[in-house]
């Protein structure tokens, strides 16, 4: 740090302790990933590092887990690189008195974990961050001040005018540069447009941030297009199958970057931030979809073969073992109960040696008389069948839209087997 000049690292959603459809070795990548960026911190040496939520997959973990998470900070903390961080939905208790492990983290001097509302009191405190209390609204680096909220849901805007009073009756003597630390989407920028606050909401904090580090979405995002000063990094890791094939958009999170901002300020009058976002310096599986159009395709036989001729070459060696998902979608033009999924599956372990391959299936039934065709792509399709029997409902109309989605991305979250948290999380952010 220099009198004129700051430097940290921000990143979120690191998910340790995630078992993807039950594989330890997935959980092993995920703290690889941490690993990797632990690693990239000790090179570049930031004054500080921001993690704005989901340290940790799931309020309750194990303690390899623990471990895990421990043993990366402490090579922070040996180096003098502080980290403060905030709760997020996966591993905060919304319980009254309940602590998660970030507060024990804090309290053994690993992090320092801002927190605005305390489980022992009714309402918001305001106090510094110590760390025999274990949290605290705000800590001071240097000239800078840093400010969190815990990951609060729908019910983040209606605190926000708290505290924005707050921090700015809060004596600021020596700060040059304010950070605002939050877990939560940005409607305008979330899959199915609930994130827990719209972007009206957040802009509200530029009276006291400079800079607002979010995490939650596992997709980078910035505020406004020009002269952002609102950064959502993404998740390191792949939580979903569509967040693990980047180059391929349409569907939610894919084909979007994921990785950590490298923040330099220059500080004065007017600071002027240069976030240079770093996808590359984090360690990945790589995933791989087979994406097959059905339509047309006489017979099982014929599948099978165009499942094999659209193989590519294995991957190298020196890489991690894939994840490998064939997507079947179209018209099927003979019967299910034919589609052998074993038979395919085979050629993707026989072609890759892939550490998990699944085969989803997203066709229509075979034509046949009186029966409805629509068009467009599968998730077209399924969208379009939700939100009609969502609009019959009475009251529902209005919202069958968003709520359509939703219900898709409860689905997809129950098929790569994220657990229970997880699940009501998704309802939670639906839910007025």
């Amino acid at each position: 740090m220099t009198p004129r000049q700051i430097r940290f690292v921000h990143f979120a959603d690191v998910h340790l302790g995630f078992k993807q459809y039950g594989l330890a070795e997935r959980a092993e990548d995920f703290t690889r990933a941490f690993g990797s960026v632990i690693t990239y911190c000790r090179q570049v040496r930031p004054d500080f590092v921001i993690l704005a939520g989901d340290l940790f997959d799931s309020k309750s973990i194990d303690p390899r887990t623990y471990a895990d998470a421990d043993a990366g900070l402490a090579l922070l903390a040996q180096d003098g690189i502080p980290v403060v961080a905030v709760e997020g939905n996966h591993e905060r208790w919304f319980r009254r008195g309940e602590r998660s492990w970030l507060w024990q983290l804090s309290r053994s001097n690993r992090l320092r974990l801002l927190q605005q509302i305390d489980p022992e009191q009714e309402g918001l405190t305001w106090r510094p961050w110590t760390a025999e209390r274990g949290h605290g609204a705000y800590t001071d680096i240097g000239p800078v001040r840093i400010f969190g909220v815990e990951y609060l849901g729908a019910r983040l805007p209606d605190h926000l005018p708290r505290v924005i009073e707050a921090a700015q009756a809060t004596p600021a003597d020596g700060v040059q540069f304010r950070i605002g630390v939050l877990h939560t989407g940005v409607d305008e920028e979330s899959p199915g447009g609930k994130g827990g606050a719209a972007a009206a909401d957040v802009l509200q904090l530029r009276d006291v941030a400079d800079y607002l580090a979010l995490g939650h979405i596992h997709y980078r995002y910035e505020i406004p297009i020009e002269n952002p000063w609102i950064f959502n990094p993404g998740a390191l890791e792949a939580h979903s199958v569509t967040e693990g094939l980047m180059g391929e958009p349409g569907l939610a999170g894919a084909g979007r970057e994921r990785g950590l901002y490298d923040v330099t300020v220059e500080l004065g009058d007017r600071p002027r931030i240069d976030a240079r976002f770093r996808g590359d310096v984090v360690e990945r599986r790589p995933f791989m979809r087979l994406a097959i159009d059905v339509t047309g395709t006489e017979g099982f036989a014929a599948l099978r073969q165009q499942v094999a001729d659209s193989l590519g070459p294995p991957p190298p060696a020196s890489q991690p073992r894939p994840m490998v998902e064939i997507l079947l979608r179209g018209v099927l033009g003979f019967e299910r109960a034919a589609l052998d999924q074993p038979a395919l599956l085979e050629l993707v372990q026989d072609q890759f040696n892939p550490l998990h391959a699944r085969v989803t299936v997203h066709v229509e039934r075979t034509l046949g008389a009186g029966m409805r065709v629509r068009t467009g792509s599968r998730g077209q399709i399924e969208r379009d069948v939700v939100r009609e029997l969502l609009a019959q409902e009475p009251g529902l109309a209005a919202e069958a839209e968003t709520l359509a989605e939703r219900t898709l991305e409860l689905k997809r979250s129950v098929l790569e087997g994220q657990d229970e948290e997880s699940l009501a999380s998704i309802v939670e952010a639906t839910l007025p």
